[in-house]
């Protein structure tokens, strides 16, 4: 086959990576408001967190608002795996956190280049040299500290610096020498998707190789759309679109997961085929959910997740995931944007154990008078924190409790000497532990428990006692049993506790 002559130099597509007070939405802010014209921003909606702006050389870069809280590290390790760089932002008077290492540590797994801006140099207590020494720590050396990572003390608030940040990603950007082909059908990942009330699912996306036109057919996992709303970032329509272009298309017949590839089709048959065979294959693949789900002893909580924007939705199905053991099952039975509505409760009502958890999302009016809904358990929160917090008090409430049986004492019994109606007095050496009057016990033979008893007396030489301890100790013992005992079987006293 022979090469394609349409191989070109392509922009860079850029997350903005860090804690999530340290001033990346103002960064991006600053940079969009004064590189993207007044048309293109105004189109903007609240959902796009990916824009392309163009510099005033006429190069162009895509950026990406990867989301800063711990919670939603899947959505930034995806983030970082669509980014041909990363910006690691730092603030100046806070300097490395927890959540800039979680940044760090993916932009190392994804083995992106990567440029470090400190940001917040305007105020009074910014210490540069600190972050500098602070990152040294977490195995990054900028320029001048035994490195070469680029970085660029900037103030995203008053705009300094933000020229020389810009500069230095065109550089790197060209350092790397992207390229792109023509060519190609397009391909590339999915940044959001949500349902839009007037006009159905609709989705971000990111296109790392290739063209994209009208008339195709573009295919995310399982979700299938034509081109025919074919979109720029700023919602303006478009009849093609070309590597590093963030777009909009209007029309996916199921919520695309954010963060999926996607591929491009001529006809709806070849689309809908693929979608089938990943369909398939998904289908195949049984989960450690699903096997634990026939396992006794385990509790199970359906759960309906309804969020404002699907990214939002995927993240705390990832939190809820890690809450998932072998004790307590979440089950995400739904996970969809937009309000709590009647779908939802009817579902829920299918299996009292169902919660339904709101995230930034309201439940529509109507539900109130609906049959049964006073006995759903809906949650609805606006801080993750908060969620995981709800989710863990649940756990605790619905996990099935479990006698165990804890040993405190081991005596091998040594000689039998009188069986007296149910009381059986004996002689024994202590093992381990310690016997204490009134203590449970079991008797073993053969490492099997053959009965149950209760020690209801206890002599030491010839002195009555209350407890016997000391390895090798030799001792008087009577228990509540009228079970055929040997010499040579254990007791063992034991104490059971619900946990």
């Amino acid at each position: 086959m022979p090469q394609s002559k349409n191989i070109i130099e392509r922009s860079p597509v850029v997350a903005i990576m860090g804690h999530v007070d340290h001033g990346k939405s103002t960064l991006l802010d600053y940079i969009r408001k004064t590189n993207i014209v007044e048309h293109e921003a105004g189109g903007i909606t609240q959902h796009i967190s990916t824009y392309e702006v163009t510099l005033k050389g006429g190069k162009k870069i895509t950026f990406l608002d990867t989301p800063g809280h711990a919670a939603f590290d899947q959505m930034r390790n995806r983030g970082g795996g669509i980014a041909d760089i990363a910006i690691l932002i730092v603030s100046a008077d806070d300097s490395v956190k927890m959540q800039t290492r979680h940044a760090i540590e993916v932009i190392k797994k994804n083995n992106i280049p990567f440029i470090v801006a400190i940001n917040k140099i305007d105020k009074p207590e910014a210490n540069v040299e600190k972050v500098k020494t602070d990152l040294l720590e977490e195995g990054i050396y900028v320029e001048g500290f035994g490195g070469d990572v680029p970085f660029a003390p900037i103030s995203a608030k008053k705009g300094t610096g933000i020229d020389d940040l810009l500069e230095s990603l065109v550089i790197l950007a060209e350092m790397e020498e992207l390229k792109g082909d023509l060519d190609k059908p397009a391909s590339g990942f999915v940044v959001e998707s949500y349902r839009d009330p007037r006009e159905g699912i609709t989705a971000t996306l990111v296109i790392k190789d290739g063209s994209l036109h009208k008339g195709q057919y573009v295919v995310a996992e399982e979700s299938v759309t034509s081109t025919r709303m074919l979109r720029d970032f700023s919602g303006e329509n478009i009849d093609s679109a070309f590597f590093s272009s963030p777009i909009r298309l209007v029309g996916f017949d199921k919520l695309p997961s954010v963060g999926s590839h996607f591929e491009t089709f001529e006809t709806k048959k070849e689309a809908e085929h693929q979608a089938s065979e990943y369909k398939h294959i998904k289908e195949e693949i049984a989960t450690p959910t699903e096997l634990l789900a026939h396992q006794e002893g385990v509790a199970i909580i359906p759960v309906i997740l309804k969020t404002d924007v699907s990214g939002t939705g995927e993240a705390i199905a990832d939190e809820i995931k890690k809450i998932t053991d072998d004790e307590v099952i979440f089950k995400i039975i739904k996970n969809e944007t937009g309000a709590i509505n009647e779908s939802d409760i009817k579902l829920a009502l299918s299996d009292p154990h169902t919660i339904i958890i709101g995230f930034h999302v309201d439940e529509e009016s109507n539900l109130k008078n609906l049959n049964g809904y006073e006995t759903i358990n809906i949650q609805s929160f606006d801080i993750i924190y908060n969620l995981t917090e709800w989710l863990l008090e649940l756990y605790e409430k619905r996990r099935i409790k479990k006698e165990v049986r804890t040993i405190t004492g081991s005596l091998k019994i040594l000689k039998i000497f009188s069986q007296q109606k149910n009381k059986l007095l004996m002689g024994g050496s202590l093992i381990s532990g310690e016997l204490k009057l009134g203590d449970r016990a079991q008797i073993k033979r053969n490492n099997e428990v053959i009965t149950e008893t209760k020690i209801i007396a206890l002599q030491q030489g010839k002195i009555t006692t209350e407890k016997i301890i000391g390895e090798g100790t030799e001792c008087g013992i009577m228990i509540d049993s009228h079970y055929d005992i040997h010499e040579g079987d254990i007791l063992e006293s034991f104490i059971l506790e619900i946990k």
